[in-house]
């Protein structure tokens, strides 16, 4: 076996779980094929292949060849991932079956998915029917303790199996990602925000519910910020969507289909479901497809702007380059990528120019307080999961969740959630890493053109040119090369500016 093979190989594999996924999320197929796909490629995950990959980098640093080597080290950390993953497949195939069959009993008399739990709490007007909600999402969470602290058992072994002491060590050893400095940003950011985030999430808490922010629960934030969807919902309609996309990529000089490689599939979800959008990165970046099941609102901009920022970043990568520059690298990218679309619905130009939405101030200052949320929370999982991870067991660790928690979002969260909240390995990073990148990224665009740069028809050729380098490089590499390192200071300025 050589670097070739390995590299055609995890190439299938990766490219075979994409389709089943796929096909699965669209219902194309009732039964997933991921058990015969990880069977098929057993080969790849023998430690044989690893010594030819690892023995392929140190003859390119030997020589020399700083971007062979750099590209490796790619295929390296791809293939110890598939691999953890893989091990991982049997547990995490438990528990993505249980959230699909657990359905809630609302008062109505109807039955909803645990799925769909955001959704349903922000639509839940009392503190009873958020309450009912609420207690099967636990009684959930509940039932996936023994599964989830089999995980974490399971994770360890497979981190001293490949040699290190834990799953965070695993990640340093095969990215170079500093985790503990990741951490000292989330800290950082809790100390810097946490005055602002008290005063505005405590009037708009006190104003929704008429109770303290420390009285309120985290079952109850999803409807203390529904105001922002519910109360502006005559402003967007999903009802042009392809039209108004085009027209504002049109602008930019971006091809929605990415030159024939980007699909657009447009579905009609059921009957009060979420809206969804999700992206199919079936074979980057040749066939991406991207999938949109919208009805009418706010919701399904959000998250047809964010699929549609990573659907476009896969799609315009260089086809040419090696398979892990493709498709392997920092996942923080992609979400970064998604980040800075799905916030265009904060930028009252475009809300304006696009969607017709003249009067937004009152919106913004909930679609911020709902972004500074969301980034608190993000924060405190990292730094809860950093010691959950470094300790490699549960034991103990509930009572450590719930004080972080309070800490980071000041509402009272059930600590029955302290598995559940956790249940991906190390994203919690991925994502702050992404969310610290986004505002560079920003300003890299604001640098180079202006505040209405997604109307520049000169932008979409410099965004085409950054896509293109695919996922070659991590976020940080990427910051310096712009002139910026990943750090708080962006974030808490664009919250100060506007709360």
């Amino acid at each position: 076996m050589d670097v070739d093979t390995i590299r055609s190989g995890l190439e299938a594999y990766r490219n075979g779980h994409e389709l089943d996924q796929y096909e699965l999320d669209r219902g194309l197929r009732r039964e997933s094929e991921a058990r015969a796909i990880r069977k098929s490629y057993a080969e790849l995950f023998r430690p044989e292949a690893r010594d030819v990959v690892e023995s392929a980098v140190a003859r390119a640093e030997e020589r020399g060849l700083a971007e062979d080597a750099a590209s490796l080290k790619l295929l390296r950390e791809g293939l110890i991932r598939a691999h953890v993953q893989r091990e991982l497949a049997p547990i995490d195939a438990a528990i993505a079956r249980h959230g699909r069959v657990v359905l809630v009993d609302l008062t109505d008399g109807s039955r909803r998915p645990l799925r769909d739990m955001k959704l349903l709490l922000a639509t839940a007007p009392t503190w009873e029917q958020r309450s009912e909600i609420e207690e099967a999402r636990l009684e959930a969470a509940r039932t996936l303790v023994p599964l989830m602290t089999e995980k974490i058992a399971v994770e360890q072994g497979i981190a001293r199996s490949l040699g290190a002491a834990n799953v965070l060590e695993l990640r340093r050893r095969t990215t170079g990602l500093d985790t503990a400095e990741v951490g000292a940003l989330a800290r950082q950011i809790l100390e810097r925000t946490g005055d602002l985030y008290r005063e505005v999430m405590g009037w708009t808490v006190r104003k929704r519910l008429g109770v303290n922010l420390e009285d309120a629960r985290r079952c109850d934030v999803p409807y203390v910020l529904a105001g922002r969807f519910l109360d502006y919902a005559d402003a967007f309609t999903a009802a042009d969507m392809l039209k108004r996309t085009k027209g504002f990529l049109g602008r930019m000089g971006v091809d929605l289909t990415a030159s024939g490689r980007l699909a657009v599939e447009v579905e009609t979800p059921e009957p009060g479901s979420p809206p969804r959008a999700y992206v199919g990165a079936i074979h980057v970046p040749n066939d991406v497809r991207l999938v949109l099941e919208v009805g009418e609102g706010q919701r399904d901009w959000l998250t047809f702007l964010g699929a549609l920022g990573r659907a476009l970043f896969l799609g315009h990568i260089n086809p040419d380059a090696p398979f892990e520059q493709r498709a392997l690298g920092d996942p923080s990218l992609d979400l970064a990528y998604a980040a800075l679309f799905r916030h265009l619905l904060l930028d009252p130009e475009w809300l304006k120019r696009s969607l017709e939405f003249s009067r937004p101030r009152d919106y913004l200052i909930l679609a911020y307080l709902e972004r500074l949320y969301d980034l608190r929370l993000c924060c405190g999982r990292v730094l809860y999961e950093l010691q959950l991870r470094e300790r490699g067991s549960a034991e103990g660790m509930d009572e450590v969740f719930d004080g972080i928690m309070r800490q980071a979002i000041g509402v009272r969260t059930p600590k029955e959630l302290y598995l559940h909240d956790v249940r991906f390995p190390l994203h919690s990073i991925t994502q702050l890493r992404a969310r610290l990148f986004e505002p560079l990224l920003t300003l890299h665009l604001l640098h180079y053109f202006d505040e209405s740069w997604w109307g520049n028809p000169r932008c979409g050729p410099f965004l085409q040119r950054s896509w293109w380098t695919g996922h070659r490089f991590s976020v940080e590499e990427l910051a310096k090369e712009m002139g910026y390192e990943l750090s708080a200071k962006p974030l808490l300025k664009l919250f100060q500016k506007n709360l």
